[in-house]
């Protein structure tokens, strides 16, 4: 049975029978990729992928089910194993289905040139990808990984409250990871981009710039430990701001597992600091009209100049804080039920270009990566964390540095942002997650 919306109002109507309130989850996935190594194809993958879920309310239980092979015999028991899940779940006075509202926000989702593009041309991006990290320095050895990927997908999501919501997305992006050797020091770089514009994927940026960043870590070593002025790239900035995302979520927050718990309204950071989420973002990989709840995608402030102002709701979490839900429930897939998820989470920019504060930093460090950034306590905000970049002497930037460690806690690092910089970048982490450079005031950096 092909999904379709009327195919999927055929199990509404059907699953009515079941429960009080019903939802109805279809996802259709189709996606190219293409890998690449030493001027060929290695691989080409063109996959697509369609299911849906259903879930259930009644008597305050809920039930949850998906099925990925659909035709009547699957969709009936696919609906009956919902419901046998509802019976055996605890009662929870909180859950229920939103009510049906438009987006009143205009959004292109869709690039037709994504899909009219010839394979063979695409193949050529990519293909130039590895062209362009080779020609830039005579010590790339080789290529890990080089490949591109496009995704369409459509959604359906109906439930018995009235909500019918049908819409298309369509993304692309390549990647590219580079090893550079020389004198016996072997360093990899790499870089990404994605866009919901085909013209947009810069080949030779992209390959270029997987390679400077693997050469300019060769002979990387370690740094005196001490306490130090630290500026994050927008890379690296947007790993930190990715890791501490889950304690903006309200269902941490209600759950005790926050370090912003009950800090609504009060100072959490430097006030030069404002972070937003936005599911309405202007060509963000993240932007879709409606969440998988159904509820209209907004703008919502998180930290406004220092001060929290929002948590990130879905509408469970809301009716429980009684609040509005900010549309941030998302699935990975049919086959989970939605969870808090940011959309386009970002560091709102300011004027300072990375340059100017590196000059005026007599010594510190500029971090290009950070590992291990999951680590993080999200209650505490102690953190730990593994980076790797360049130490700044005199205003220059003057050597790579590896296996270096910067700590703290995650409220005085907030505190102590001391400029923000003009490049902000975004970058698929959980979400789309933007930033520019940001200067750190003072850290404790570990290395040797």
């Amino acid at each position: 049975m092909p999904l379709t919306s009327q195919s999927a109002k055929e199990i509404l109507k059907k699953a009515k029978a079941f429960a009080d309130e019903v939802e109805v989850y279809v996802n259709i996935r189709e996606q190219l990729k293409i890998d690449v190594l030493n001027g060929k194809v290695e691989s080409l993958d063109d996959i697509a992928e369609s299911g849906l879920s259903i879930r259930l309310i009644k008597g305050d239980k809920m039930g949850f089910a998906y099925a990925a092979d659909i035709d009547e015999h699957s969709i009936d028991g696919t609906i009956e194993q919902a419901a046998s899940n509802m019976s055996s779940s605890s009662a929870d006075e909180y859950l229920h289905f939103p009510a049906p509202k438009n987006q009143s926000v205009k959004l292109t989702l869709v690039d037709p040139l994504i899909e009219r593009t010839k394979l063979e041309d695409k193949i050529k991006l990519v293909l130039a990808i590895e062209k362009s990290a080779y020609d830039f320095d005579a010590s790339i050895k080789k290529s890990e990984k080089i490949s591109y990927q496009d995704i369409r997908y459509t959604t359906i999501l109906l439930n018995s409250n009235g909500l019918d919501i049908n819409y298309q997305k369509s993304v692309c992006g390549a990647y590219a990871d580079i090893i550079a050797e020389k004198n016996g020091s072997m360093e990899s770089g790499s870089w990404l981009m994605f866009s919901n514009k085909y013209n947009e994927i810069d080949p030779v940026y992209i390959g270029s710039e997987a390679a400077k960043r693997a050469v300019s870590m060769l002979g990387a070593g370690r740094e005196k430990s001490g306490r130090a002025p630290v500026i994050l790239s927008p890379y690296a900035a947007t790993i930190l701001l990715s890791a501490i995302a889950p304690a903006f979520s309200a269902e941490f927050v209600q759950k005790g597992k926050s370090a912003f718990s009950g800090a609504i309204g009060k100072p959490v950071a430097s006030r030069k600091l404002t972070i937003i989420d936005s599911g309405i973002l202007e060509s963000g990989i993240s932007t879709v009209p409606y969440d998988d709840e159904g509820v209209p995608t907004v703008e919502t402030e998180v930290i406004k100049d220092g001060y929290l102002r929002s948590f990130l709701h879905n509408c469970y979490t809301a009716k429980k804080g009684k609040a509005s839900s900010t549309a941030n429930s998302f699935r990975a897939s049919f086959r989970s039920q939605p969870e808090i998820t940011p959309t386009n989470l970002y560091v709102m920019p300011g004027t300072k270009p990375q340059n100017e504060m590196i000059d005026g930093m007599s010594k510190g460090f500029l971090v290009t990566n950070i590992m291990g950034a999951h680590t993080i306590n999200p209650i505490s905000g102690d953190f730990s964390i593994g980076f790797s970049g360049f130490l700044i002497e005199n205003g220059k930037s003057s050597k790579p540095v590896r296996g270096m460690t910067i700590s703290g806690n995650m409220h005085e690092l907030l505190n102590h942002v001391e400029e923000i910089g003009s490049d902000i970048m975004f970058f698929l982490h959980n979400g789309n997650i933007g930033a520019p450079s940001i200067l750190i005031a003072n850290l404790s950096v570990s290395g040797s």
